[in-house]
């Protein structure tokens, strides 16, 4: 792989381009949206991974402050009980387009996210487990907004993608 001339890391061009996908699809989405009359808030994760701790279990997307700040003053007067959950796989990646939704408001705010597929049996099995997923949307400091779905298999690999 290449190095770039500023002698930053190398980059993968396949995730990279496996992202810009998924955001360019988010905007579309987020259009169309907005095209029926819903408000629809796009996030743009500066990082994503799925966790499995004590502290956190899920997908734990990073968000830039003001970003941050718009879902914490939106989900204030929402309540967000359905999701669409779009998933991509790529060769080790695992793209999705997470659409929250607030069906009486109208109001959806898509989150895209990532994590890499091979990053462990244990943690597809944990979530499996517990039955339920959540969604940290948060800052730099660990504030955070959290989704929580019953319903897990949307956002992981199939059994027998896991492997």
């Amino acid at each position: 792989m290449d190095e770039d001339p500023a002698g930053d890391a190398p980059s993968n061009v396949q995730a990279q381009s496996g992202w810009q996908a998924v955001i360019d699809d988010m905007a579309v989405t987020a259009d169309e949206y907005r095209d029926r009359g819903w408000t629809a808030l796009e996030l743009h994760p500066g990082d994503c991974v799925l966790v499995d701790s004590e502290i956190r279990t899920g997908i734990d997307v990073v968000l830039p402050g003001p970003e941050y700040e718009d879902l914490e003053s939106l989900i204030e007067d929402c309540t967000f009980a359905d999701v669409d959950v779009f998933r991509a796989p790529g060769d080790s990646m695992i793209y999705l387009l997470i659409v929250e939704k607030d069906l009486d408001s109208k109001t959806a705010v898509l989150a895209p996210a990532y994590y890499d597929a091979g990053s462990g049996q244990a943690k597809f099995e944990a979530i499996r487990s517990d039955g339920e997923l959540r969604l940290f949307c948060r800052r730099l400091n660990d504030e955070y907004v959290e989704f929580v779905h019953d319903d897990v298999e949307p956002f992981l690999p199939s059994p027998l993608q896991d492997e």
